[in-house]
């Protein structure tokens, strides 16, 4: 066997199935690390910074309505914004994952994986996808996935699940490397 024939020989090749929960997980952390919720710390200290102003404008010795306006609507702001950050922006982006989800589930009907050495080859009986590691912007590694971004709305997802058992730790280890300056790794999609 010479050096082109191992180059073609994958490290893995195994059956690709995403369900809908990880395709929405997969699609908040990528919207939390490039997307709209890449902000939400900058969120919650704008929030804090509006609270701390309005009760510091708040004068507590002549309190009337007017005097209290201002105030109390940066007040209000706080919860608003935190609202939207944590609540609303999720919310429509799961709505949207799951709209997604559909055309992805009928793409990737039978989808088997190959993982080698300087990309992954996602096959499928209508397509088939080359993606290089070296292209891929970064790895997020949860408990329970990889997913792997290649443009703003371009996913690898792999989850954990799929990899065969009997090389499931060389193969974390294999992508843990090969992605060691652009890996993050995430509990859930907000931390």
């Amino acid at each position: 066997m010479n050096r082109t024939d191992l180059e073609k020989e994958p490290k893995a090749r195994f059956s690709l199935t995403v369900t809908g929960k990880e395709y929405r997980a997969a699609s908040l952390l990528a919207a939390r690390r490039r997307g709209s919720l890449r902000l939400l710390p900058v969120m919650v200290v704008a929030a804090a910074a509006l609270l701390a102003i309005g009760l510091f404008l708040m004068d507590w010795n002549r309190f009337t309505v007017t005097t209290a306006l201002m105030p109390l609507f940066l007040c209000l702001c706080c919860p608003a914004l935190l609202i939207y950050g944590f609540v609303l922006e999720p919310q429509r982006l799961r709505k949207k994952a799951d709209k997604d989800y559909q055309t992805y589930q009928a793409l990737m009907k039978d989808a088997e994986l190959c993982l080698y050495p300087d990309y992954a080859v996602t096959k499928t009986p209508d397509l088939m996808l080359h993606d290089q590691y070296a292209l891929m912007k970064e790895c997020i590694e949860t408990p329970d996935l990889f997913v792997f971004i290649r443009e703003s709305d371009r996913l690898l997802i792999l989850p954990k699940r799929c990899l065969p058992l009997e090389q499931k730790e060389e193969l974390q280890d294999f992508l843990r490397t090969t992605f060691v300056r652009r890996r993050h790794i995430h509990r859930n999609w907000m931390f």
